[in-house]
């Protein structure tokens, strides 16, 4: 495995977005945090008038009431962090993921109205701990939070039987950003160079060196970061070259 501290190696490239421009000042934040509102929104609207207690296909072993109290913790989770203002440590606050005899549904929102003042308070720019290494700021944690909430929105919405494509501004900016986090994950020296394509927002991406084979997996930008998500399966997408590689490489990705 190749290190990817070394600063010669570039396993993960856009000639659409980087992940400092999608970071910078202003807009965004206001964005992320209107994004992150509305989709969890969404969430516990559709929940609050269904059974929790129905299966989520795409998360099998998760009840649509296991994946709001799932997401109402990571919120949680994530506020404590964005107001220690601590790159350098990770705070794990108690009872994050127990709504206790709480109704679950407030419960919930209760977690993303901290998530979303916690964002607001802190700004763009102040330090904060991630999992993923740089950035190490509030507005990284603020682009990432998007995507978790699109992403079990989508789930939701599976488990109800209305699981539409997410929308393609989101979708295009989630392939960067998974494929940022999870760098690390992505290098090995027998892999294909793979290059993602999206046919609906012109977006492509490299993963890998240059090397014989190459492979490009085609599709739009919600289907490649449903892909990416272990969300929909490669036989969904159009893959030229062999396709064993690109399988390789979505098995080496840790998404617990």
């Amino acid at each position: 495995m190749r290190r990817l501290d070394d600063p010669s190696v570039d396993p993960v490239t856009s000639d659409v977005h980087t992940y400092t421009l999608l970071t910078r000042k202003g807009e965004p934040m206001a964005k992320w945090i209107e994004a992150i509102e509305n989709y969890s929104d969404d969430i516990a609207t559709r929940a609050g008038g269904a059974n929790l207690d129905l299966a989520v296909p795409s998360c099998p072993e998760w009840t649509l009431g296991d994946l709001v109290v799932h997401l109402g913790g990571v919120h949680r989770f994530w506020a404590a962090n964005l107001l220690a203002r601590d790159s350098g440590a990770r705070v794990t606050p108690e009872g994050v993921d127990d709504p206790s005899d709480d109704e679950p549904i407030d419960w919930f929102r209760a977690g993303t109205t901290s998530l979303a003042s916690a964002l607001r308070e802190v700004g763009d720019d102040a330090p904060c701990w991630t999992w993923w290494g740089e950035p190490l700021t509030s507005g990284a944690v603020a682009r990432h939070q998007v995507q978790e909430a699109a992403i079990h929105n989508w789930d939701a919405k599976l488990a109800l039987g209305i699981a539409r494509p997410l929308a393609s501004s989101i979708a295009h900016d989630g392939i960067s950003e998974f494929l940022y986090v999870h760098r690390h994950e992505l290098i090995d020296d027998t892999n294909a160079y793979i290059t993602f394509t999206s046919t609906n927002t012109n977006g492509t991406w490299h993963v890998g060196h240059d090397s014989d084979p190459p492979v490009t997996v085609t599709g739009s930008a919600s289907q490649l970061v449903l892909l990416l998500n272990g969300r929909a399966p490669l036989s969904a997408l159009s893959v030229d070259g062999p396709a064993e590689c690109v399988q390789a490489l979505l098995d080496a990705i840790d998404l617990s």
